[in-house]
């Protein structure tokens, strides 16, 4: 497994597939910015296996909290959920998640977040 950044070269390779996967999921992530918008002005994590991609997951900052949110192609939801976590681990703070449908809400609850509204989730670092 791989984890590149769109500073690196090989991200290049994925970019378009990324871009691509990101407009056919962008109404069920409630991101309505630019692809190329969210991968240069967050902290953004590609996560390849074996030439495919995984899943994609960036972080940033919104009234002075760290917000995650993530995509990924179908078929690789254990995988990605693995990703997901791991990545929770690099940042040493809170992190809030808002879910817009009842996937993204499972997912946020199996990756140890806790409801704190409708659609609103928190990670809380202890």
């Amino acid at each position: 497994m791989k984890v590149l950044i769109p500073s690196n070269k090989e991200f290049q390779k994925y970019k378009r597939k990324c871009r691509e996967l990101f407009y056919k999921v962008q109404d069920k992530i409630g991101d309505f910015n630019r692809f190329e918008d969210v991968y240069r002005n967050t902290f953004f994590y590609l996560f390849v296996d074996k030439n495919k991609i995984i899943c994609a997951i960036y972080y940033y900052l919104n009234d002075d909290k760290l917000f995650v949110n993530a995509f990924a192609p179908r078929k690789v939801f254990d995988k990605s959920l693995k990703c997901f976590k791991e990545s929770l681990n690099w940042f040493n703070c809170d992190i809030y998640a808002k879910a817009r449908n009842r996937a993204s809400a499972i997912s946020l609850l199996k990756s140890g977040f806790i409801r704190e509204d409708e659609n609103m989730f928190i990670f809380r670092r202890l």
